[in-house]
């Protein structure tokens, strides 16, 4: 991977003004997708700056949002976090953490101090680039040749200060090794560059846009481009070149924001289908199905990325009718801030609500700060359980913030059912397929253990009906030798139809490549491994196996050399460091 100052190739869309609010619903015409031109995957992205020449004022107001500053690269101009050099000590893992700045490059620091004093180790990267656009925080990227992973700190603006990343506070990820998935990279960047079939690796360079811009919402702009320069006659009433969201279908209008807003507990996407494949304009659920666990969470406390789920469970969206959406409040082009926001929102709630209809006096509501706000009262910001320090508007819109909601939007028919969030234009109410249900289930089944009885019924069930769908394959053999240890058979031929369905996976091929060995079939099992690390040269359990084949194989150095690749990557992993002392005590 290049240097990341040579990285912004700036290639995005043009920028139409859409004006949202429910006063303005009725005298919007609706469009079908299908009337948008730009929605094709032959229509390119032109970039940004492309944008910016006609539509000005959207464009720089838009940077200024937190979505229009979600990704950028480290630099003395947007790093007002740094200081002065910072050393973070987490008692919880026992490792120092430090943030420095050299030759105006920012740099992470992790190091380990045995007992007796003396360093045990000490791995140093420079950040690549900066997630986030500081409102809440900011987390960092690293790389390691092609492949990006995120740094195990980040900066926090509640506390004003650093503390670990997301996730790592939990220990469900350790040191520089936790992989910048392409989920995650899509939404927090402009336009991502993945390289086909791998976890976190990308192309050179690895964005064609660094923040989320215009054609996130709108789509590709090369036609519009092209027709406006021409001055090409439009084909009807508006410019179909072009997606103007708040002229979409209800279900289609909230997947544009839905596609990054709403996490929920499961996303499968359907076969042969990545997140790239997404236009704005066309059905979020001909890409990705959506599953949330009914698990009741705290009234204190909210979720990360599930506000159009809170949305949905408010009496508002309710008895709207769906009328009610993202845009109907928010302006994606402006972020209003402080004394200017709450103002704003008002008018907001008065297109539907009106001043009588609040039950507090006009003294209570004038104590408020700022006066009359209706968010303080009905949206207040609660802690987020799923990120540390840090807050988010409770979008359930309570007549009191203590209260649940009157009902939930969507429920499951059984306790040990999910919730399905249907996003497909074609058959909005149909429930999901097998293999969708199946695979949601065996990804919600690894966080909440309650679904999966249920989960591997249906994981079997798909199996059996599905033999050449990869994913299928793999999430059954992966379960089967979890459920079944002692007679890994029967996941071995799901494994390996699997790879002979065109699987990409590197833990599908450590785990075969294991009972491969287990067999005493070495030479399949190698062969496994190197397909393994040569598709994820940063999968540490491909390396661990390999060690342990030469080992057994009676090949003491080469699994020494194996080993000591894993501690070029990943210096403080301690399974690696205890098995090099024992390659090496082998040999005297």
């Amino acid at each position: 991977m290049k240097k990341t100052s040579t990285i912004l190739l700036s290639l995005s869309a043009l920028f139409l003004a859409w004006l949202p609010g429910a006063g303005r619903r009725s005298a919007i015409q609706e469009q079908t997708p299908g009337e948008y031109l730009n929605v094709g995957l032959g229509v390119a992205y032109v970039g940004d700056e492309v944008c910016g020449d006609c539509h000005e004022p959207q464009y720089k107001d838009f940077k200024k949002t937190g979505m229009g500053r979600s990704f950028s690269l480290p630099s003395p101009g947007n790093w007002p976090e740094f200081r002065k050099p910072v050393t973070l000590f987490s008692k919880k893992l026992g490792l120092t953490y430090s943030v420095s700045v050299r030759g105006r490059k920012m740099y992470h620091t992790e190091s380990k101090i045995h007992v007796d004093g003396k360093l045990e180790y000490s791995e140093t990267h420079e950040v690549a680039f900066t997630v986030g656009s500081g409102d809440v925080g900011r987390s960092y990227l690293v790389a390691k040749g092609d492949a990006l992973f995120v740094s195990p700190i980040s900066y926090y603006t509640g506390i004003r200060g650093w503390d670990l990343s997301p996730g790592y506070e939990a220990g469900r990820f350790r040191s520089f090794t936790r992989p910048a998935g392409n989920l995650c990279v899509s939404c927090h960047s402009g336009i991502f560059r993945p390289i086909a079939g791998t976890r976190n690796r990308y192309q050179d360079p690895p964005f064609r846009q660094l923040p989320v811009g215009c054609e996130r919402c709108h789509g590709p702009g090369e036609l519009h481009v092209r027709e406006r320069l021409e001055n090409a006659p439009l084909r009807g009433p508006i410019d179909f070149s072009i997606v103007n969201p708040a002229r979409l279908p209800q279900h289609v209008r909230d997947d544009v924001c839905i596609q990054c807003h709403f996490g929920g507990d499961a996303r499968v996407l359907r076969p042969s289908k990545t997140y790239l494949d997404f236009r704005p304009g066309t059905p979020l659920g001909n890409v990705v199905a959506i599953f949330t666990a009914p698990v009741t969470v705290s009234s204190d406390v909210v979720k990360a990325l599930s506000h159009p789920e809170q949305m949905e469970m408010s009496r508002c969206s309710i008895e709207s009718n769906g009328r009610l959406g993202c845009i109907t409040c928010h302006d994606p082009h402006v972020q209003l801030r402080g004394v200017a926001a709450a103002p704003y929102f008002r008018r907001k709630c008065l297109t539907c609500h009106t001043i009588q209809s609040c039950s507090l006096s006009s003294t209570r509501r004038q104590a408020t700060s700022p006066p009359d706000n209706c968010i303080q009262c009905h949206m207040p910001k609660k802690s987020v359980v799923n990120t540390s320090h840090s807050a988010l508007t409770d979008h359930r819109i309570l007549r009191i913030a203590s209260q649940s909601p009157p009902q939930a939007a969507a429920t499951p028919e059984s306790r040990d059912d999910l919730i399905y969030h249907p996003r497909s234009g074609q058959q909005p109410d149909a429930p999901p397929d097998l293999r969708t249900q199946a695979l949601a289930f065996y990804e919600v089944s690894q966080i909440y253990p309650a679904f999966r009885q249920r989960g591997f019924a249906l994981l079997e069930q798909a199996a059996h009906e599905l033999p050449d769908d990869p994913e299928v394959q793999e999430a059954y053999g992966l379960v089967l030798l979890v459920a079944h240890p002692q007679s890994p058979s029967e996941a071995a031929q799901a494994l390996q139809k699997a790879i002979d369905s065109g699987s990409t996976s590197v833990e599908v091929r450590t785990r075969l490549a294991k009972i491969r060995l287990r067999e005493g079939n070495v030479a399949a099992a190698r062969h496994l491994y190197d397909e393994a690390i040569e598709a994820d040269p940063h999968y540490t359990p491909a390396y661990l196996g390999l060690a342990y084949l030469y080992e057994v194989t009676g090949d003491a150095p080469s699994s020494i050399e194996t080993l000591e690749r894993i501690l070029k990557y990943d210096a403080g992993n301690e399974e690696a460091h205890t098995a090099l002392a024992e390659a090496k005590g082998s040999l005297r």
